[in-house]
Formats: structure tokens, C-alpha cells, sequence
């Protein structure tokens, strides 16, 4: 055998070692091309009806935000239409998707289920739902909510 074919079997060999102790399943890998599914598929929550409201912070805004958060102010009963009307999205369709707004309101939830969560929901109908209680407990669950994007178009329709 050539000395070429011998260093082409070593490299080879070694190439194949490299990789083998990083299968797709390992959090390491780094294969541009590996898409984690969590990142852009919604958790799969089945919304329930909303049991308990609870705010900690009716009307926030994000520190050095120049955004006029004037008049925004979520109540029991915004944040329970809220929660009635949202979707879980994924997170890439939080990142990019979603306008983001550093006017907020904060709180809990428990749904009919049984599940708990701390909320925070922004202006713009963008929200991360902290789950406590329940099959999702200690993950996060982003949501949005079509019928709140619009804060005016909010409030008329909750009050009806």
C-alpha cells in the first residue's frame, strides 16, 4: 500500500471519531443547518377558560423607552379577554413576526385546567406566559392575541 492510501485510512478514521460523539439529539451539536423545533413551533397549549386574574402591574413600560404608554392599562377583565382570545406562537414568530412594545401589565392566571402562570402581556398583543402549575410547568409559553393588537380596537371589544 502507498504511503498516500495509509494517511488517507488514518485521516479518515480520525474525521470519523471527531464527529461520531455529536449525534443531532446532543444540545452541543452545531450543525448550521440543525433547527430546534421548539424555536419555531408554538407549544402545543391548549388554551382554557380563565378561572383567576390577578395584576401586579396594571400599566408598565420598559426602562429608557421613549414609547408613549400613555393610557395603557390592563384591568381583570382586558387580561381575561386576552387570555380567551390568544394563541401560542412560536418564538422565532415572537422575535420576528410580532411588533415588540415596552408598554406591559403583569400578573397571574390560573386557567380552568388547573394550570398557573405569571403573565406578562404587551401592548401590540405580544405575551410570555410563565407556567407554574400544570404540564408546562417551568416552561414559557409566548402568545398572541389577533384582537388585541390594537389597544382602542381592545377595549371596545372587551366591553361588548
Amino acid at each position: 500500500m502507498t504511503l498516500k492510501f495509509k494517511l488517507a485510512v488514518v485521516l479518515s478514521l480520525f474525521a470519523y471519531m471527531s464527529f461520531a460523539d455529536e449525534p443531532k439529539d446532543n444540545p452541543k451539536y452545531t450543525d448550521p443547518n440543525y433547527v430546534d423545533p421548539d424555536y419555531s413551533t408554538p407549544a402545543p397549549y391548549k388554551m382554557t377558560k380563565v378561572v383567576r386574574i390577578d395584576i401586579t402591574t396594571a400599566s408598565g413600560q420598559d426602562e429608557d423607552s421613549k414609547e408613549d404608554c400613555k393610557g395603557f392599562a390592563v384591568t381583570p377583565k382586558l387580561a381575561t379577554f386576552y387570555f380567551n382570545h390568544a394563541r401560542p406562537v412560536s418564538e422565532s414568530d415572537r422575535m420576528h413576526r410580532y411588533v415588540f412594545s415596552s408598554c406591559y401589565a403583569e400578573g397571574k392566571v390560573k386557567f380552568a385546567n388547573g394550570d398557573e402562570a405569571e403573565w406578562t402581556i404587551q401592548r401590540g398583543g405580544m405575551a410570555f406566559a410563565g407556567m407554574s402549575q400544570g404540564k408546562f410547568k417551568d416552561k414559557t409559553i409566548y402568545l398572541h392575541c389577533d384582537k388585541c393588537v390594537d389597544w382602542s380596537d381592545w377595549l371596545r371589544a372587551a366591553k361588548k
